[in-house]
């Protein structure tokens, strides 16, 4: 049986001006866990697979709206595991839709995301920016199950992203990796590096000025967290953000340069810390 999935959470600002969270629909495998106030001044909400994974018959869908004023970070219970497909026709799916009203803010920030041996998935991401929306997306990939010898075993990964502000999109991107046919290890690809993630951050309607300052500020935090095993880059969009892209040859390498380019990054745009979300087990 295919499973089939929606989970749509709506956050708003109530008569206080705080924002609160409701679960519009909730469907197995997925559950959101009650929104948290955090110290930074967004409401968390953690989301959990109470299957443990995605499994290769699962079409998942995650809807999230953000309305005028409020303020939300969103994040997972640990990593997104990918179980290996049974049969080369199967594949699963996750699309993810966001709208964030004007003047709203979105942090999303999910563990990383690990492909087991065998497993195909492909996951497609659609973000809508109202004027004055400011958004931090933030995706990581891991090899595979390091630990028990799956480095770039698996059979396929695919991601659609697009960003549109304003009403005009400012970035897209679709790219696939299939180990079996091009090795990922390769020169022209990752090379000696295991880990790779991209953070897109966006406030529509800020000039095109402030994005080459904004671009300019983290090109120095960049370079003092690249190195031998690590290595960052930030270009401005079109119009409306930057992008941010690394890569790692070990997972907590990773994790904790973005950690503190997070950190430069939220202050600048928001002028508010980045607060690491709680876990809850």
């Amino acid at each position: 049986m295919t499973g089939k999935a929606t989970l749509h959470l709506a956050f708003a600002c109530d008569a206080r001006g705080e924002t609160i969270v409701r679960v519009r629909e909730q469907q197995p495998p997925w559950r959101a866990v009650r929104g948290f106030r955090n110290s930074s001044g967004e409401t968390l909400v953690h989301l959990h697979n109470v299957s443990g994974g995605v499994l290769d018959r699962d079409s998942l869908c995650l809807r999230v709206e953000v309305g005028a004023g409020a303020h939300a970070q969103v994040t997972t219970t640990g990593a997104t595991r990918i179980y290996r497909s049974r049969s080369a026709s199967q594949t699963a799916t996750q699309q993810i839709e966001v709208h964030v009203g004007a003047g709203g803010y979105l942090e999303y920030l999910p563990d990383q995301l690990i492909p087991f041996a065998g497993s195909r998935f492909r996951q497609t991401t659609r973000v809508e920016l109202d004027p004055n929306a400011s958004l931090i997306w933030w995706e990581h990939i891991a090899p595979g199950r390091e630990a028990s010898g799956e480095t770039f075993c698996y059979a396929s990964l695919a991601f659609g992203f697009e960003i549109v502000a304003c009403g005009e999109p400012v970035g897209i991107e679709r790219w696939t990796l299939d180990p079996r046919t091009r090795p990922v290890d390769s020169l022209a690809r990752l090379g000696p590096f295991r880990h790779f993630g991209s953070a897109y951050i966006c406030q529509a309607g800020a000039p095109a000025a402030y994005w080459r300052k904004f671009e300019a500020e983290m090109q120095p935090i960049c370079e003092q967290h690249s190195g031998s095993e690590i290595s960052w880059g930030v270009t401005s969009l079109r119009a409306h953000g930057i992008l941010l892209r690394g890569a790692a040859t070990r997972g907590r390498l990773f994790e904790k340069s973005w950690l503190e380019i997070w950190k430069a990054a939220k202050w600048y745009l928001c002028g508010r810390v980045a607060c690491v979300p709680r876990k809850v087990h």
